[in-house]
């Protein structure tokens, strides 16, 4: 009788032993693959922004609204901005490593109009708008063609704050002419109520309202593009070499005294023209997006 107890006991703590192990294989492997589980310390918050406006101050913030979107803002049309005093249309002030053109009184286009633009080469571009300057502006989905980023074209918007990975930070130009940025905790009817009639987006605001923003390694050793404002309401199209580096490119602009600076597509998609000749060529000829085209 004793033998009997003695072996249920064991086999007792064999069953329950099995039970532990398989319990903890279940965690093992079988937790990783929780959907609820991955990693959220980069994901969109979604938010009330009237009641957060204290909180919400960074791009990885979502603020939340009803915005109407529309599938297409029409034809492209242009954009007057405006200072006060004299220049030269277009100033050429390019350093060593950066392309820099400095744009006074220009009319200003968005060529992106929808989501699903059509793509097209500098060279198609400048055969459209000949006595123009233009560069590559916000990024697109390589395998779909989609844009990417915060979309306002013609004052009606068709992307919205957190549609994509590149939707957090935008260059805006008003209706009015002037300039300014916004990140993603700013509602769009709150940046359209304030005029904006066009967007560019892709990535990081480097200054903002003058003041340099943290590096975020986003300036790196690719080529880049840059679109920016100064405190006149000068209008500048930038690209950067190889190489050039975060460092280096924000040494050689700290003397334009700029309002703002937003970061823009870069790789294969860097390109700029002027009156019909290529200034930066694609590295690959490579089809973009969007374009913005100063006149």
């Amino acid at each position: 009788m004793k033998r009997k107890t003695k072996k249920s006991r064991v086999g007792l703590l064999i069953a329950i032993s099995f039970v532990l192990i398989l319990a903890v294989l279940v965690v093992i492997f079988i937790k990783p693959f929780d959907k609820n589980t991955g990693d959220t310390k980069n994901s969109p918050v979604k938010v009330d922004p009237s009641k957060s406006a204290s909180v919400i101050t960074s791009h990885s913030v979502v603020a939340s609204d009803n915005t109407e979107k529309v599938e297409n803002t029409g034809d492209a049309t242009w954009v007057q901005v405006h200072f006060k005093g004299k220049g030269e249309k277009f100033q050429d002030i390019s350093t060593d490593n950066i392309k820099i053109y400095k744009a006074h009184n220009p009319q200003v286009l968005k060529t992106a109009t929808s989501k699903h633009p059509a793509l097209a080469i500098l060279p198609d571009v400048m055969a459209q708008y000949p006595d123009a300057l233009i560069m590559n502006a916000s990024g697109f989905n390589m395998e779909t063609g989609d844009i990417t980023g915060f979309k306002i074209n013609n004052g009606a918007l068709f992307t919205n704050w957190g549609e994509n990975k590149r939707a957090h930070e935008a260059f805006i130009i008003n209706k009015d002419g002037s300039m300014t940025t916004y990140d993603s905790s700013t509602p769009a009817s709150q940046i359209l109520a304030n005029g904006a009639e066009q967007s560019y987006s892709f990535g990081k605001i480097l200054i903002k309202k003058g003041k340099v923003q943290e590096n975020d390694g986003s300036v790196n050793w690719m080529i880049h593009s840059f679109i920016g404002n100064d405190k006149q309401n000068n209008l500048y199209l930038m690209i950067s070499e190889t190489n050039a580096g975060y460092q280096n490119f924000m040494d050689q602009i700290k003397n334009l005294n700029l309002a703002n600076l937003v970061l823009m597509d870069g790789g294969g998609s860097s390109q700029m023209g002027l009156n019909g000749q290529t200034i930066v060529p694609s590295q690959d000829n490579r089809q973009v997006g969007d374009f913005i085209v100063l006149k």
